[in-house]
């Protein structure tokens, strides 16, 4: 995703609706390898990060070559986490007896194949030599060690504390930030999510033709059993009204499989699709209905003139093909959050988008008084699907956004992320809702509201949400 339409995607959606507010551990090793040309002896320095098994095909070679195979793989260690290292080998099967030495910061640690240990916080320098009676090699990796916590923990009200997962392909082209974990990364990060981060429940979400991935990854997360509340969330980015019900009721029958398997999962028909769908309000891609929301009124007519219907049509689908209760996320204090029909039996929560945004009077009041009032009003749980913030000074005042490209000249700052999450999880213990979901697990820039920054290193936000404990 390119940084202005990111600028602009977080700017536009949040403070269009807080003006209306204001009026929101891998189960193996996985291997990259930077292939090279090796000779007897020859220092070979590879940049490992993990793998599940060695290759199954591998190169003939006239030496050995090992390659250093290193767990976790997505992310950095903590403290508290045992660290394993193996190594594969390239090359002709060896036919006498191999010396293994791992070394770790320059001291000698073991002669066995594997080793496995926690590591205090900081770099740690590893380094394994393999020989037999012809040629020795020797490879050298970098591994970065995480605190555990950062900040003091402390309980969260809220029954079901989440994030969202996106799997599968880009949701949409206009947002490639996102990013495609395979098999093996989701496997080690729906384990994170839970054991570091502390979660009890998830989003998965996918866009159109990625299906199969939400599916895979929910059976997945179900199989591990630590999810308590999963939601399957698919998004139609660019159908039209009348392909996003045939999509959702083409879909419905999988949920329904799953959901007989296990009562935590859960149906999130959708995303703001007065936002995400064709031909609700004018604008030909996501960016540009945004920017009509920002300029016209007017929006919110068009979406009472198409909702009813469109969620009429929802409920007749998904009572037909799917059979059990269903949510939705609409974006908070506008006409979204009125025009679902939250009382009908079918919705088993309402969900709203709800951000706090303090310079256009979206504040911690106003968004407490938003959930309260829900609350009172359906008399059903009230979740949050989506919540989030950027990470640059400045960010926690905009709900993560700022004026269009603005962001871009503003400096990296993980504390603006950490504060805003911080108030909101302060919000949501005293509204006592059902649940919370923060949005996204990891995006693939650094000034992104993803918890990570540059792939493996947890942002102050992870700290901050992760003190945050389940439910007392």
């Amino acid at each position: 995703m390119s940084s202005s339409k990111t600028s602009r995607r977080r700017f536009l959606k949040y403070v269009g609706a807080g003006l209306v507010a204001g009026a929101a551990g891998s189960s193996g090793y996985y291997l990259y390898l930077t292939e090279r040309e090796h000779s007897p002896a020859q220092v070979v320095t590879t940049h490992a990060t993990s793998s599940s098994a060695c290759p199954t095909s591998l190169p003939s070679r006239p030496v050995i070559v090992p390659d250093i195979l290193v767990k976790p793989r997505y992310i950095n260690p903590t403290t508290e986490d045992v660290v394993e290292f193996c190594y594969c080998l390239h090359g002709p099967v060896p036919t006498t007896p191999l010396l293994t030495t791992w070394t770790l910061d320059g001291t000698e640690v073991i002669h066995e194949p594997r080793y496995a240990n926690k590591l205090s916080e900081g770099d740690h320098a590893i380094v394994l030599k393999v020989s037999d009676d012809e040629s020795e090699t020797v490879t050298s990796t970098t591994v970065t060690v995480e605190p555990d916590q950062i900040y003091p923990t402390k309980p969260l009200h809220v029954k079901y504390k989440g994030v969202n997962y996106c799997v599968g392909r880009p949701m949409t082209p206009e947002f490639t930030g996102y990013p495609s974990p395979d098999r093996d990364q989701m496997d080690e990060e729906l384990d994170n999510i839970h054991k570091d981060l502390g979660c009890n429940a998830i989003i998965i979400a996918a866009g159109a033709d990625s299906e199969d991935d939400l599916i895979e990854c929910a059976r997945m997360a179900l199989q591990k059993g630590f999810f308590d509340r999963m939601y399957i969330e698919p998004h139609y980015w660019q159908y039209s009204v009348d392909e996003t019900v045939e999509r959702i009721a083409r879909f419905a029958p999988r949920v329904r499989n799953l959901r007989e398997s296990s009562e935590a999962i859960h149906f999130m028909v959708g995303h703001e699709f007065s936002l995400e769908t064709s031909g609700i309000i004018p604008g030909d891609l996501w960016n540009d209905r945004v920017e009509y929301q920002t300029k016209h009124p007017d929006w919110q007519d068009r979406v009472w003139a198409t909702f009813p219907r469109m969620f009429k049509d929802i409920i007749a689908v998904c009572k037909e093909n799917y059979g059990y209760k269903i949510s939705y996320a609409a974006i908070a204090g506008t006409a979204e959050t009125d025009a679902v029909p939250w009382n009908d039996p079918l919705f088993e929560s309402v969900g709203i988008d709800g951000g706090l945004v303090p310079v256009f009077g979206a504040t911690d009041e106003v968004l407490f008084r938003q959930l309260s009032e829900l609350k009172a009003k359906f008399r059903k749980p009230v979740i949050i699907p989506d919540f989030s913030c950027m990470t640059y000074t400045g960010a926690d005042q905009w709900d993560g956004c700022v004026l269009p490209n603005a962001w871009e000249n503003g400096p990296y700052d993980e504390d603006a992320q950490a504060n805003y999450i911080k108030s909101y999880c302060d919000v949501l213990n005293s509204a006592r809702i059902e649940g919370c979901f923060y949005w996204q697990y990891r995006e693939n820039y650094d000034k992104n509201a993803g918890l990570y920054r540059g792939g493996k290193s947890r942002k102050k936000g992870f700290y901050m949400y992760k003190s945050y404990q389940r439910a007392s």
